[in-house]
């Protein structure tokens, strides 16, 4: 059921009571249904407004005290949109007249009220339709302010394309204003597309309706946006099209931030991968670099092709560990570094990377002080300072690191916004490359800015080398100009603290055992035949097994063994589960675990375990001796080595010449 229709609340102001119920019986009998409030003064009339809940006002025109005039005055300003009608015994045409002018809807004489029912309903009409009116104003207005404070680039344009409505997110969002494109066809300006994609669009609009999608688009600078785009066909009454309505998302630093996620979780990929390759890469080096120590012991006067073969697998090994610390990506500790072993190292790294016609010159100065960094973090700048270089030389050039010591001593308007006065290193990268114009040197630190193509670049290496080297105290310096090359100089404030210097040779083996049993555990047997060489010409007994669990077993029935050396990454049992339980079996037994990827938990684990020696992996027999050395410490002058012994049997130890190995 329909609720009816509530009455119309009308206040009637008439200081005879006679003639207002004279009026309120008129409107009910010809059906107006109404809520009359009658008022006799001005006061109430006053009160009565106030209270703002009236639809119509009657109002008679000559009142003891006060007039229809003064009355209609406070109902205009009080309530401007609700209609007053006058009703009087007596008004002159002049008065009238300005009654109308003053804002009254209608006047009425007291002697000819049949005509009130109808102006009243008239009066209502009008009054609703100029609500009505004023609502859907508002709410246009509404509407264009919604628009106008919209982040969304939203612009009209009719069948011509030509521009019609452009708001300010369009503005802000492509550069141009609605008066410098009203001439052109906006989709054209704006859209980076072939013309065939963008034909193809405006079909499918005018057939289905409406299109949405990505698409490449351009701002009034020609940098490159990604928008998702949203057209909607607009038509007439008639229904025949009449433009295109438009709404635009960019979406550019979000897809910028998307492939910087899938950068990451490539890295991460690439980490893993990196991580088991490496473990198989150490394992077929280790019996050659080992090996190659052998030879030049059994064979002193063996031609310069051993040496060959010492260089070749040390520098495989040193590439690997590289690559490793470049998949990982993680941050290490800060300390003292020697910058000129680390441009060293890259040098090495991108002439067996970059293209051959790039030559590659290591400039370095000597005695130059250290700097206090991170080592990963200053690997990263130098590589994509080294990247940059070689994508500005694609038909080759000249690329040279170097490396100096600068005192700065006063700090002028011409230097980099974060130089300051003090000694600093100063790591440098030159290309012959195309070079950088001077209209976008000022913008190459931004982050998401690239000159390149997006499939090659994202913007992100050059604002991530300046934050390392702000992260680290320093400042940058960009000397470059089209045609004649590019140079970045990064400058690291010097640790003057004490610095010892890292060797850059192994140490000749000078440490050999007095026949004391070590149990090898590796699950490759090339590395475990090659240790067993070098382990029994160090003077030691050597028993081989193939995992933890074959080690576990052999220890249950010859406990007398003087020192373990396991793998990590085993099958079956890996080197951790197994030195957990050796630990049950033998608690004080010495243990060297060995490792081409240690992570910082793993080898926490093992310290919980007691276990303080770490092997990197592969390593030679120099490195090896290093490490056993340690364990055997002699403990007097005459040489005496501290070792573990296993418990006595019937008064005696076991002899562990006895002992026969586990594998072949």
């Amino acid at each position: 059921m329909h609720s009816p229709p509530a009455p119309t609340r009308i206040l009637h102001l008439d200081d005879s009571a006679r003639d207002a119920m004279l009026v309120a019986d008129l409107l009910d009998a010809n059906g107006v249904c109404c809520e009359i409030s009658h008022v006799m003064s001005r006061e109430p009339f006053e009160l009565a407004l106030a209270q703002r809940g009236h639809d119509l006002i009657l109002c008679d025109f000559n009142l003891p005290d006060f007039d229809g005039l003064a009355a209609l005055e406070l109902a205009r300003a009080s309530r401007p949109d609700v209609p007053v009608i006058i009703v009087s015994g007596a008004i002159e045409a002049e008065e009238a007249v300005r009654c109308l002018k003053a804002g009254a809807t209608d006047y009425l004489l007291k002697q000819r009220l049949e005509r009130l029912p109808s102006a009243v309903q008239r009066a209502l009409e009008e009054y609703q339709a100029l609500k009505q009116r004023k609502q859907a104003t508002e709410h246009i207005r509404r509407q264009a302010r919604l628009i106008d404070q919209a982040t969304d680039a939203i612009f009209v344009c009719d069948q011509g394309m030509a521009l019609t409505f452009w708001n300010p997110a369009a503005t802000r969002l492509y550069g141009h204003t609605q008066v410098e494109i009203s001439g052109d066809s906006v989709l054209r300006v704006i859209f980076r597309e072939p013309e065939e994609r963008i034909s193809a669009i405006l079909e499918e609009v005018l057939r289905v309706g409406q299109w949405h999608g990505e698409t490449r688009q351009k701002n009034k600078e020609g940098r490159a946006l990604v928008v998702f785009s949203q057209l909607t066909l607009l038509t007439d009454a008639q229904g025949i099209p009449d433009g295109i309505l438009a709404v635009n998302h960019d979406l550019t630093e979000a897809k910028a931030l998307e492939q910087q996620l899938l950068r990451s979780q490539r890295q991460e990929a690439l980490g893993a991968l990196a991580g088991g390759i490496a473990h198989d890469l150490n394992n077929a080096l280790a019996p050659i670099m080992m090996g190659v120590d052998l030879l030049k012991a059994k064979y002193p006067g063996a031609p310069g092709i051993v040496d060959l073969f010492d260089s070749s697998v040390r520098r495989a090994a040193a590439m690997i560990r590289q690559l490793l610390t470049f998949a990982k990506g993680s941050e290490g500790e800060r300390s003292q570094i020697q910058v000129n072993y680390l441009i060293q190292e890259m040098g090495g790294i991108v002439e067996c990377t970059f293209p051959k016609n790039i030559t590659i010159e290591v400039e370095r100065e000597k005695d130059l002080p250290p700097v206090l960094a991170d080592a990963t973090q200053l690997h990263q700048v130098l590589l994509n300072l080294c990247v940059n270089a070689r994508d500005a030389m694609p038909s080759g050039g000249r690329l040279t690191l170097a490396t100096k010591k600068v005192e700065i001593s006063s700090v002028h308007p011409g230097m980099p916004p974060n130089a300051r006065v003090g000694l600093f290193v100063a790591l440098q990268v030159h290309d012959t490359g195309t070079g950088i114009s001077a209209e976008i040197r000022d913008r190459i630190f931004d982050p998401f800015f690239s000159t390149k193509t997006p499939d090659k670049g994202t913007g992100l290496g050059l604002s991530t080398v300046m934050g390392i080297i702000k992260g680290h105290d320093g400042f940058l310096e960009v000397s470059s100009a089209p045609g004649q090359g590019t140079t970045f100089t990064a400058f690291l404030p010097a640790d003057t603290s004490a610095f010892e210097p890292v060797p850059t040779a192994p140490k000749k083996m000078t440490f050999y055992g007095q026949g004391e049993t070590i149990l090898f555990v590796d699950d490759e047997t090339a590395v475990r035949e090659i240790a067993r060489e070098v382990l029994e010409r160090m003077n030691f007994q050597v028993v081989l097994a193939r995992d933890g669990l074959e080690a576990l077993v052999w220890l249950a029935k010859h406990p007398s063994v003087h020192a373990v050396v396991t793998d990590l990454h085993m099958p079956n049992q890996d080197g951790l589960s197994f030195v957990a339980m050796l630990r049950k079996i033998l608690p004080e037994i010495p243990i060297i675990v060995s490792s081409g990827r240690l992570e910082e938990e793993i080898e926490n684990r093992f310290r919980a375990l007691g276990v303080s020696s770490f092997l990197d992996k592969p390593c030679d027999e120099y490195q090896l001796a290093e490490a056993l050395s340690r364990l055997f410490a002699p403990t007097s002058a005459a040489g005496v080595y501290q070792v573990y012994r296993a418990p006595m049997k019937n008064g005696f130890h076991e002899s562990a010449a006895a002992f026969m190995p586990l594998t072949a």
